[in-house]
Protein backbone atom coordinates (compact mmCIF):
# COMPACT_ATOMS: atom_id res chain seq x y z
CA UNK A 1 0.00 0.00 0.00
CA UNK A 2 1.39 3.38 -1.16
CA UNK A 3 0.71 6.61 -2.11
CA UNK A 4 2.60 7.75 -5.01
CA UNK A 5 2.52 10.29 -8.18
CA UNK A 6 0.15 9.28 -11.26
CA UNK A 7 1.87 8.43 -14.29
CA UNK A 8 0.55 7.33 -17.74
CA UNK A 9 -0.08 4.32 -17.73
CA UNK A 10 -2.45 4.77 -14.27
CA UNK A 11 -4.89 7.00 -16.22
CA UNK A 12 -7.19 3.80 -17.15
CA UNK A 13 -7.69 2.66 -13.83
CA UNK A 14 -8.05 6.43 -12.90
CA UNK A 15 -11.00 6.27 -15.60
CA UNK A 16 -12.68 3.13 -14.21
CA UNK A 17 -12.80 5.02 -10.55
CA UNK A 18 -14.32 8.14 -12.39
CA UNK A 19 -16.15 6.14 -14.22
CA UNK A 20 -17.84 3.85 -11.22
CA UNK A 21 -18.47 6.84 -9.56
CA UNK A 22 -20.27 9.21 -12.07
CA UNK A 23 -19.34 12.57 -10.78
CA UNK A 24 -16.75 13.92 -13.39
CA UNK A 25 -16.32 13.31 -16.93
CA UNK A 26 -12.33 14.19 -17.63
CA UNK A 27 -11.20 12.20 -20.70
CA UNK A 28 -7.09 10.25 -20.91
CA UNK A 29 -6.23 13.56 -22.52
CA UNK A 30 -7.06 15.35 -20.23
CA UNK A 31 -5.23 13.76 -17.16
CA UNK A 32 -2.28 13.35 -19.70
CA UNK A 33 -1.85 17.23 -19.63
CA UNK A 34 -2.81 17.12 -15.87
CA UNK A 35 0.47 14.99 -14.92
CA UNK A 36 2.53 16.58 -17.02
CA UNK A 37 1.68 20.65 -15.62
CA UNK A 38 4.32 21.89 -13.25
CA UNK A 39 2.09 22.99 -10.98
CA UNK A 40 -0.19 19.74 -10.62
CA UNK A 41 0.55 17.85 -8.11
CA UNK A 42 -1.63 14.04 -9.21
CA UNK A 43 -0.99 10.79 -6.64
CA UNK A 44 -2.82 7.49 -6.57
CA UNK A 45 -3.38 4.80 -3.72
CA UNK A 46 -1.85 1.53 -4.79
CA UNK A 47 -2.61 -1.44 -3.08
CA UNK A 48 -0.89 -4.57 -3.83
CA UNK A 49 -0.86 -3.36 -7.21
CA UNK A 50 -4.21 -1.59 -7.78
CA UNK A 51 -5.30 1.84 -7.89
CA UNK A 52 -7.58 2.02 -5.92
CA UNK A 53 -8.10 6.11 -5.81
CA UNK A 54 -6.49 8.74 -6.78
CA UNK A 55 -6.20 13.16 -6.27
CA UNK A 56 -5.59 16.03 -8.11
CA UNK A 57 -4.44 19.20 -7.16
CA UNK A 58 -3.07 22.28 -8.71
CA UNK A 59 -0.61 23.71 -6.21
CA UNK A 60 -0.69 27.69 -6.91
CA UNK A 61 1.20 28.80 -4.06
CA UNK A 62 -1.11 30.79 -1.83
CA UNK A 63 -4.09 29.62 -3.60
CA UNK A 64 -4.27 25.85 -4.30
CA UNK A 65 -6.60 23.85 -5.50
CA UNK A 66 -8.05 20.25 -5.21
CA UNK A 67 -9.47 19.23 -8.22
CA UNK A 68 -10.09 15.31 -8.24
CA UNK A 69 -10.38 13.10 -5.22
CA UNK A 70 -11.57 9.26 -5.39
CA UNK A 71 -11.18 6.26 -3.98
CA UNK A 72 -12.87 3.04 -5.68
CA UNK A 73 -16.31 2.42 -3.89
CA UNK A 74 -14.78 -1.31 -3.09
CA UNK A 75 -11.79 0.47 -1.13
CA UNK A 76 -14.09 3.12 0.68
CA UNK A 77 -14.35 3.79 4.38
CA UNK A 78 -10.87 2.48 4.95
CA UNK A 79 -9.00 6.37 5.22
CA UNK A 80 -7.59 5.80 1.62
CA UNK A 81 -9.01 9.32 0.90
CA UNK A 82 -7.99 10.90 3.98
CA UNK A 83 -4.37 9.99 2.85
CA UNK A 84 -5.14 11.02 -0.27
CA UNK A 85 -6.25 14.65 0.75
CA UNK A 86 -3.50 15.10 3.74
CA UNK A 87 -0.79 13.70 0.85
CA UNK A 88 -1.75 16.83 -1.48
CA UNK A 89 -2.00 19.35 1.66
CA UNK A 90 1.17 18.27 2.57
CA UNK A 91 2.42 20.00 -0.30
CA UNK A 92 1.19 23.57 0.48
CA UNK A 93 3.08 26.01 2.72
CA UNK A 94 1.44 25.89 5.80
CA UNK A 95 1.51 29.46 6.79
CA UNK A 96 -1.84 31.18 7.76
CA UNK A 97 -1.84 32.89 4.54
CA UNK A 98 -2.27 29.20 1.91
CA UNK A 99 -5.17 28.05 1.44
CA UNK A 100 -6.48 25.17 -0.51
CA UNK A 101 -9.92 25.63 -2.15
CA UNK A 102 -12.30 22.95 -4.10
CA UNK A 103 -16.18 22.95 -5.40
CA UNK A 104 -18.24 20.06 -5.05
CA UNK A 105 -22.11 19.47 -6.23
CA UNK A 106 -24.23 20.76 -3.45
CA UNK A 107 -26.49 17.65 -2.99
CA UNK A 108 -23.30 15.34 -2.49
CA UNK A 109 -23.36 15.23 1.25
CA UNK A 110 -20.93 12.54 1.43
CA UNK A 111 -18.25 14.53 0.35
CA UNK A 112 -19.11 17.81 1.67
CA UNK A 113 -19.04 15.59 5.15
CA UNK A 114 -15.31 14.22 3.82
CA UNK A 115 -13.99 17.78 3.19
CA UNK A 116 -15.48 19.37 6.68
CA UNK A 117 -14.64 16.83 8.44
CA UNK A 118 -10.76 17.52 7.46
CA UNK A 119 -11.24 21.47 8.03
CA UNK A 120 -12.60 22.89 4.93
CA UNK A 121 -14.94 25.49 5.45
CA UNK A 122 -17.94 26.42 3.20
CA UNK A 123 -17.74 30.33 1.83
CA UNK A 124 -20.31 30.11 -1.25
CA UNK A 125 -22.44 28.64 -3.49
CA UNK A 126 -21.93 28.57 -7.36
CA UNK A 127 -26.12 28.88 -8.84
CA UNK A 128 -26.51 26.29 -11.70
CA UNK A 129 -22.10 25.90 -11.83
CA UNK A 130 -22.66 22.33 -13.28
CA UNK A 131 -23.91 21.18 -17.18
CA UNK A 132 -27.32 19.80 -15.23
CA UNK A 133 -27.79 23.07 -13.33
CA UNK A 134 -26.73 21.79 -10.17
CA UNK A 135 -24.92 24.11 -7.30
CA UNK A 136 -21.38 23.70 -6.61
CA UNK A 137 -20.34 24.29 -3.16
CA UNK A 138 -17.36 26.05 -2.31
CA UNK A 139 -14.58 25.16 0.70
CA UNK A 140 -11.27 26.24 1.43
CA UNK A 141 -8.95 25.61 3.91
CA UNK A 142 -6.59 27.57 5.29
CA UNK A 143 -2.69 26.51 6.61
CA UNK A 144 -3.44 26.88 10.14
CA UNK A 145 -7.07 24.87 9.99
CA UNK A 146 -5.23 21.78 7.63
CA UNK A 147 -5.68 18.35 9.72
Amino acid sequence: MSIRKMNSADIPAVLRIQGELAFQDWNERQYEQEIKAPYTYAVVYENEGAIEGYAVFHLLGADSELLSIAVSETAQRKGIGTQLLHAGLSQLDLDKSDCCFLEVRENNIKARNFYEKHGFNLFGIRKKYYADGENAALYRTEGAQIG
